[in-house]
């Protein structure tokens, strides 16, 4: 019976290791990612890791299940040298592979906002560019690897300081049994408790927000915990807060665009231009710390109307597009071109322009496949795509992503010149993405920062600046457009773009070298949802679409901002900010007086939150069934 205490306390000892070295992928975490913490106070970042041991323990109770139950189930076969070596490959194997999405983290943390989930996978497995970065990725990001060997060897250390040893042939006494069975018992009724919890749900991403604010919640969880609980959460469920027609009350998809420019605008060519990665932190018209980087973007948004208050509805560049082309905010776990709802009939901008005798098309320097661009694109009523593989001249390709952005932009000024007028064509560049390069001649000539981006920022702004230089001399110039944007943001400077406003705060900027009121400045919230109803719009279109935002020229609608991330959804409107987790809204922040949302008002402002919550339940509502039921169309 003592030997069979002495598997106990060997596995207690074991599953502290197990505990310490989760604590210390989460110390790494902070530390990678500290900027995003700095308004943190200490008492904040010790629950996040008191309350974070929670689900470290929820992550090596559900891996590590046969490993416990074998070391507390009855009777003497433990003792084997055979058993114990197996036990010990199995802990040392499973617990490495769950290590290791930890540390990826520590850096994709900086891409995301977020701890990583299911959809990473299907991320992986859409286009080629995963495998195809690999060197690349192994190469930048070396570290990663190290940390995680020397973890392994860690583990493998300190599981040897306890040796089981051989008895032979011990008798066991019944009570010696029954002993060992309510012990065993014991251990898993206790791991259902950690596995299921003590609440009528069970623990999921956002159990993590009843123990810490919302900053500290990607501190609580980690990666493996994330990536289960989101496993097929792309089924989404139908939603009735309310009776259709008190939903259309708060908020109706149904969008009847009734222009009342002065000047038709029927017959311009429409060009939308995303940028990859541009941060509105990173543009100097908009940060007077970053100018330098973009000096062309901020004379041309000199001369454009500039949305000031604008966001993306995602943090990925595969979330950016149907937001963009078809009003469609990311608001589930997986983003929409990886979802089963993907397929649906929806009503894109270029297939509404199509309509009208615009000629369409989608230009992006990436691999063909790359974040599913060319399915969307087809799919949302492009006429054509055109990636790497149709671009002509293989030297200009980077090694890494795709075409340098300065011969892709000169690319496709040209190709525009052949287009059917009107037209509608989106390009969106690339050269700002990891690794960051620059072409050979430009490293020694364009500014650097403290990240290795604000270089690439820089080249992508060169590329922009000879675009347009080359455009000026098209006889399509004066007649079109421009829509410009960033697909979303990255690492921040500033505090600020950390936090819930700054991290979606993207530029949308409308120009057209033939209007003179296109200028200025528009204070409406604009997300990219309202891209599509906006260029419409703009172009003096009577038509009625479905989509998930509003024309920003029409001021007779309610403006806002909808995102979701980390089990939250958040809603932006007039100056404040609304975090609803599905259920019930959990905080509201004044950001406008509020810059870093360190003040919770959301029981001081009951009327204005109330108001805020049944718009984002409607929006909720109406993105599920209609998602579910395939109605995004009119028609």
């Amino acid at each position: 019976m003592k030997k069979y205490f002495s598997h106990i306390r060997a596995l207690v000892y074991r599953l502290l290791i197990l505990i310490i070295v989760f604590q210390i992928t989460r110390l790494l975490f902070l530390l990678f990612n500290l900027s995003v913490f700095e308004s943190s106070n200490f008492s904040d970042l010790l629950l996040a890791f008191l309350w974070g041991t929670r689900f470290d323990l929820w992550v090596i109770f559900w891996f590590n299940a046969i490993f416990i139950l074998l070391n507390v189930i009855p009777g003497n076969y433990k003792d084997r040298r055979g058993f114990q070596s197996f036990l010990k490959y199995y802990f040392i194997i499973v617990n490495s592979i769950l290590l290791l999405p930890n540390l990826i983290d520590i850096e994709y943390f900086k891409f995301t906002n977020k701890r990583s989930t299911a959809d990473i996978f299907s991320f992986i497995s859409t286009g080629d560019d995963t495998w195809v970065m690999l060197p690349q990725f192994l190469k930048d990001f070396w570290f990663i690897i190290l940390i995680w060997i020397v973890l392994i060897l860690l583990m493998w250390k300190l599981y040897n300081l306890i040796i089981i040893k051989t008895v032979v042939n011990e008798l066991l006494k019944l009570k010696h049994i029954v002993i060992q069975l309510v012990i065993f018992v014991f251990i898993g009724c206790f791991m259902f408790m950690v596995l299921r919890g003590t609440n009528l749900r069970p623990v999921n991403l956002l159990s993590a927000a009843r123990f810490v604010t919302n900053r500290e919640i990607p501190l609580v969880l980690n990666t493996p915990f994330s990536i289960i609980r989101t496993w097929s959460k792309d089924n989404l469920v139908a939603k009735k807060y309310f009776d259709e027609n008190v939903s259309s009350k708060y908020f109706s998809p149904f969008y009847e665009i009734k222009s009342e420019n002065e000047i038709s605008n029927q017959g311009k060519n429409v060009v939308i231009i995303i940028l990859e990665s541009f941060s509105k932190e990173y543009i100097g018209y908009f940060n007077n710390d970053c100018k330098g980087f973009t000096p062309f973007l901020d004379s041309l948004l000199g001369e454009s109307m500039v949305f000031e208050n604008s966001y993306a509805n995602g943090k990925k560049s595969i979330e950016s597009l149907p937001a963009i082309l078809a009003g469609i905010p990311s608001l589930s776990e997986t983003p929409y071109v990886l979802s089963k709802y993907s397929t649906n009939k929806i009503d894109g901008l270029p297939g509404i322009l199509k309509k009208h005798g615009y000629s369409t098309s989608f230009y992006h320097g990436g691999t063909n496949g790359t974040m599913g661009f060319d399915v969307f694109s087809l799919m949302a009523g492009c006429d054509n795509y055109f990636g790497k593989n149709e671009y002509p001249d293989s030297k200009d390709y980077d090694g890494h992503w795709g075409i340098w952005d300065e011969p892709y932009f000169q690319y496709f000024s040209k190709q525009l010149e052949h287009k059917k007028e009107p037209f509608f064509s989106v390009v969106y560049s690339l050269s700002s993405h990891h690794p960051y390069k620059v072409p050979e001649k430009y490293k020694t000539k364009l500014p650097t920062g403290k990240y290795e981006i604000f270089q690439s920022i820089a080249y992508t702004d060169l590329a922009l600046r000879k675009f347009f230089d080359e455009a000026k001399k098209s006889k399509w110039f004066a007649n079109t457009v421009f829509l410009i944007t960033a697909d979303h943001t990255f690492w921040a400077l500033d505090e600020f773009y950390n936090n819930r406003i700054g991290m979606y705060s993207v530029p949308i900027v409308m120009y057209s070298p033939s209007d003179s009121l296109l200028k200025g400045r528009n204070e409406n919230i604009m997300q990219h949802s309202d891209v599509t109803p906006t260029i419409l719009d703009y172009l003096s279109f009577n038509d009625t679409v479905i989509c998930f935002g509003k024309s920003a020229f029409d001021n007779s609608q309610v403006h806002f901002s909808v995102n979701y991330i980390s089990g939250n959804y958040q809603l932006i409107k007039d100056n404040y900010l609304l975090l609803f987790d599905g259920d019930k809204s959990v905080a509201m922040f004044n950001y406008k007086k509020d810059r870093m949302l360190n003040n919770n008002i959301l029981d001081s402002v009951k009327t204005k939150s109330i108001e805020m919550e049944r718009l984002i339940k409607s929006i909720i509502q109406n993105y599920n069934n209609r998602l579910i039921s395939n109605k995004l169309t009119v028609k």
